[in-house]
């Protein structure tokens, strides 16, 4: 498959150890980590967390498999490095996959979160036959919360001070649906525009 997605605005590829040192200075940003219920953390800690990602998806893409772990980098048409996102399949939830994302503070407000959120269900669903999709974020984040329900994924629980920030304790939201109640048909969109499917085929 290929590892390198253009939709005019933003290119959207498979991360590689290349990539850590961008990824943990946009995560070590005060104002990026704000929700964000790992941080904060150093660079080094970041990067000791997605280098064994990173490094199991590369060689399953070489042995040309389809991660269903997928972490991907997103640039802009100059090759600037504006976020990252991931499509996590949930090991106790065999067809169930998380979807996060983060971005640079030059990213925000020009709609990149959101392309990259559909772009990532899009894959969950069509190269990894997804069967739930679902999401967490602290109560807070109203951006991340707005991109989830614009996703069609619904608020299915909370934790109240379930996370511990700046010893602050924050409700976790967790959204979630399943793929044959959503909006299959613009997910279809998002993955012919892309290639992930051509118009012939057929799928959920």
């Amino acid at each position: 498959m290929t590892s390198d997605w253009n939709n005019g605005s933003e290119r959207y590829r498979f991360a590689v150890r290349d990539d850590l040192a961008d990824i943990a200075e946009m995560l070590v940003d005060p104002d990026v980590g704000r929700w964000l219920w790992f941080t904060p953390g150093t660079r080094e800690t970041f990067g000791r967390y997605f280098a064994p990602l990173v490094d199991t998806q590369t060689a399953q893409l070489e042995r040309g498999e389809i991660p269903h772990t997928a972490v991907l980098v997103v640039d802009d048409q100059d090759g600037r490095f504006l976020g990252q996102g991931a499509a996590v399949a949930v090991d106790a939830s065999p067809g169930g996959f998380e979807i996060g994302f983060q971005l640079r503070r030059e990213a925000w407000g020009r709609g990149v979160a959101t392309r990259l959120a559909q772009f990532l269900c899009a894959y969950a669903v069509h190269q990894c036959d997804a069967y739930r999709l679902e999401g967490a974020c602290l109560e807070g984040n109203t951006g991340s919360r707005a991109i989830l329900t614009h996703l069609g994924l619904t608020l299915e629980g909370t934790r109240p001070g379930y996370r511990l920030r700046d010893k602050v304790r924050h409700t976790e939201l967790l959204y979630g649906a399943e793929v044959r109640t959503l909006d299959t048909a613009s997910f279809r969109r998002v993955a012919e525009a892309f290639g992930l499917v051509t118009p012939q085929s057929t799928g959920a």
